[in-house]
């Protein structure tokens, strides 16, 4: 190979049809509700990840041992219905396939469509986010379908849900988290761990970048204080190599590069990447 194609995720060399890996981006944005600009997430992570390592010192993993594809970016036209529609189709003909799909936000609105997917792939199955917020109001503004309501959304496909890192939300959010989700402040233990993998199903991960605190993660739209380093967030996804066998995907969602100070959050975003899928590799 004499040239880079920079447009791609770093190592991204793979076809379709070759690929365990499937990375695409949804550049969406519209219900954002504080401050906008995750459309443009996708490609700042992807430049972002060429100023990684391939290797990871800590898994002893390479991704260069891995086969990866980069499909770009879901065309965003038409209205929000339409556009969940053909986020949805992109991501059941990749998991139809027998890939593992790795989408990037885009707003986390936009991790539903993917999760319908897993349903209609899988059927029963567990989904595990990593998030500032919990994104469990029944609407927001009028918008089923809000960033704020994705977590309760996808509830209606599956009540196998594990929340982490969680730190804001109204007072019926929790009560409905408390009552109908594993809801913790914290990050996941070796005990949750150990626990998601004696159910024996299907796990998807969608990552909100604003568990991470503000000063490890300032490129987000909703960024909330008091939460974990990059460290920290990493260290804990290394624990599910135990269930490296159910994973069947994941995204990062929620970058906004605009407020980004030095790239940070895309970097940060890049290597969560990076290392959640030599993690399950």
């Amino acid at each position: 190979m004499y040239f880079e194609d920079f447009s791609k995720y770093i190592c991204a060399y793979s076809d379709f049809e070759d690929a365990d890996f499937a990375i695409f981006g949804i550049p969406y944005d519209a219900t954002t509700s504080y401050k906008p600009g995750t459309r443009f997430g996708p490609d700042e992570i992807r430049k972002a990840s060429w100023g990684l390592e391939t290797y990871s010192p800590v898994l002893k993993k390479d991704l260069t041992d891995i086969a990866l594809c980069d499909l770009y970016n879901i065309i965003i036209e038409g209205a929000q219905d339409e556009i969940i529609r053909r986020s949805y189709r992109a991501s059941k003909n990749i998991m139809k396939k027998g890939k593992v799909p790795i989408m990037m936000g885009g707003e986390h609105s936009i991790t539903y469509p993917v999760v319908k997917a897993v349903k209609d792939t899988y059927e029963d199955f567990i989904l595990i986010q990593f998030d500032a917020h919990c994104d469990l109001r029944d609407e927001y503004l009028g918008n089923k379908y809000s960033h704020a309501s994705v977590i309760r959304r996808c509830f209606d496909l599956t009540n196998n849900i594990y929340q982490f890192g969680i730190r804001s939300g109204d007072k019926e959010e929790w009560e409905f988290g408390m009552e109908n989700t594993k809801i913790s402040t914290d990050l996941p233990k070796k005990d949750d761990i150990k626990e998601i993998k004696s159910l024996d199903k299907p796990v998807y991960i969608t990552i909100d970048i604003d568990v991470l605190d503000p000063a490890y993660a300032p490129g987000t739209g909703t960024p909330e204080p008091c939460g974990f380093s990059t460290k920290e967030l990493i260290t804990s996804l290394y624990l599910f190599e135990e269930l490296k066998d159910n994973i069947v995907g994941f995204d990062v969602v929620e970058v906004s590069p605009h407020y980004d100070i030095n790239d940070i959050t895309s970097i940060a975003a890049a290597k969560i990447i990076r290392e959640l899928m030599l993690t399950i590799s």
